[in-house]
């Protein structure tokens, strides 16, 4: 079974859900998942989603701070809205600042799933 891809924890869960949902929209599999206490074996999650949306605008966050620690190896970490200061000038970590641009997040997670780039915006007459 391949990867899903991306795990988007929604620490702030609005925002996570919203970004959840426009992954999908877009084709991009996704589990969405409020906090990582539900994922076994951090150590090896990098095989089951090799890149982790975090969405936090809270000034702290718990699953930025866990990749910070190295439990989250070789996956890559977008933090969407985080204001946690930590993660803010941490080198290798993809920050996102709120009010959200889509498509920034959505070319940044392709760029790391090494997906085409197409195909370009769904179908606003799509079924």
């Amino acid at each position: 079974m391949p990867p899903a891809g991306v795990l988007v924890v929604g620490e702030t869960p609005s925002l996570g859900r919203s970004i959840a949902d426009l992954l999908e929209v877009w084709g991009i599999p996704n589990r969405y998942v409020h906090d990582l206490s539900v994922e076994p074996a951090l150590g090896t999650l990098h095989e089951r989603y090799p890149v982790v949306v975090v969405a936090s605008n809270a000034s702290f966050s718990p699953t930025g701070r866990r990749w910070l620690r190295s439990e989250l190896p070789k996956v890559e970490l977008v933090v969407v809205g985080s204001r946690d200061p930590a993660l803010a000038a941490t080198a290798g970590l993809h920050a996102i600042e709120l009010p959200l641009a889509p498509d920034r997040l959505l070319a940044i997670v392709r760029d790391l799933l090494a997906y085409p780039v197409g195909p370009t915006k769904p179908s606003a007459h799509a079924p």
